[in-house]
């Protein structure tokens, strides 16, 4: 018993020791999340198909700072932005076939993170993508530009919904209305600006950090 009243001590100090070590690193971590999403921000608006972007740069097994922070809706986001910006714009570097299973999965991730998303912007902001994906899908058959001109519709007024102030989805969506009624009226200034994911404001939350 006195040898382990006296061992008591050190027990306590390694505890202390390792609990200090853990919460240091846990700090470096949580740091280092916010450095990567910065800077792979930045990467990924100078070079779009730039690889291994948002990689995880925790010490800890099990990235705890990762959950501490929420990082999964952010990082699904800017993967599915990836993929969108491969399938909508860098087209031409694509093969075919590859395409159309990539426009596929990018269509899975944006219709699950435009209903499950932590935050009403990142909801706006996935629907508002899968508008423009839906859009950009060429088809020569009268009956498929009709539907999806409406699925369209339907996804940039969900982003709306999600986010009153979207300017972007507003401009996509009036712009859609338009297009289904070509003889209603003519496309004012902002409509004629055509579709996009951010227009002049960019991709929005990417470099925005949480």
């Amino acid at each position: 018993m006195r040898i382990i009243r006296q061992a008591l001590p050190l027990l306590a100090a390694a505890v202390l020791l390792g609990l200090a070590t853990g919460l240091f690193l846990l700090a470096l971590d949580v740091r280092s999340w916010q450095r990567t999403l910065g800077r792979d921000d930045a990467r990924f608006l100078a070079a779009p198909s730039a690889t291994k972007l948002w990689q995880s740069p925790t010490h800890l097994p099990g990235d705890p700072a990762g959950s501490l922070l929420g990082v999964s809706d952010p990082l699904a986001y800017r993967y599915a932005l990836q993929t969108f910006w491969e399938n909508a714009i860098g087209v031409e570097k694509a093969k075919t076939s590859d395409l159309s299973a990539s426009r596929v999965a990018t269509q899975l991730e944006l219709q699950s993170l435009a209903t499950t998303a932590r935050t009403a912007v990142e909801r706006s902001l996935a629907a508002n993508l899968l508008g423009v994906l839906t859009i950009t899908t060429t088809s020569a058959d009268s009956g498929t530009i009709l539907q999806t001109l409406n699925r369209s519709a339907d996804y940039f007024s969900r982003a709306v919904e999600a986010d009153p102030t979207s300017w972007p989805a507003k401009v996509n969506l009036e712009l859609v209305l338009r297009l289904q009624r070509p003889r209603k009226a003519r496309f004012n200034a902002d409509a004629r600006g055509g579709f996009g994911a951010g227009g002049s404001q960019g991709f929005g939350v990417v470099g925005g950090g949480f």
